[in-house]
């Protein structure tokens, strides 16, 4: 399978929000289950991209792209790249890990944490209205983002890339096989949910 991978911000410079607005209608991130019912998987995930990827584009806040099947142009799932600044708990990360990120920063004794900057993966997902999420594989959709990441590495450098994730088994299972590796973890201050954070090198 040959897909897309459009930039939103490419789109907008030209002139194509309605295509985009087109795109972000057909996604879904309600799976569907054996029983014909939709399960809601992620409602953030979805609420981002109808209400916010437009405008953090637009400010360079979060640079989102749509991941667009190149035969029958279906959005196949889409993923949103930040670069900001990180603190990792020195406490929290395993010795083989804390040997690379020292390489690279400096302990802050005061906190004790690492500050570095880093790249993240704000937002990530598949569109489950496409063939209930089975045409592209959460593996082959990170293999995009990274590679993406590996692009503005070659310009700009950065070594660490993070995400965040509700604390689901399915969830965990998956990040830790993309090889990310936990940290820490945070309660978010809008909704108060508590996320785990991941990280991996680019």
């Amino acid at each position: 399978m040959r897909v897309i991978i459009s930039n939103i911000r490419d789109m907008l410079a030209d002139n194509q929000e309605d295509m985009i607005r087109a795109y972000i209608e057909t996604y879904s991130c309600e799976a569907e289950k054996e029983d014909g019912t939709k399960k809601p998987l992620n409602p953030d995930i979805e609420r981002f991209l109808s209400s916010n990827a437009i405008q953090f584009a637009r400010m360079k806040t979060a640079m989102t792209y749509l991941v667009i099947d190149e035969e029958d142009g279906a959005l196949l799932g889409y993923f949103s790249l930040a670069h900001k600044p990180l603190e990792i708990p020195a406490g929290g990360i395993p010795r083989k890990i804390k040997e690379k990120i020292k390489r690279f920063s400096a302990l802050d004794e005061e906190n004790d944490c690492y500050s570095v900057s880093a790249f993240l993966i704000g937002q990530f997902g598949k569109n489950y209205a496409v063939d209930n999420g089975r045409r592209i594989s959460g593996a082959e959709l990170m293999k995009i983002a990274l590679e993406k990441l590996r692009s503005a590495q070659n310009i700009v450098g950065g070594t660490i890339a993070y995400l965040d994730c509700e604390a689901d088994a399915e969830l965990i299972q998956f990040y830790e096989s993309q090889k990310f590796t936990l940290f820490g973890e945070r309660i978010s201050d809008n909704d108060g949910k508590r996320y785990l954070q991941y990280l991996n090198f680019v």
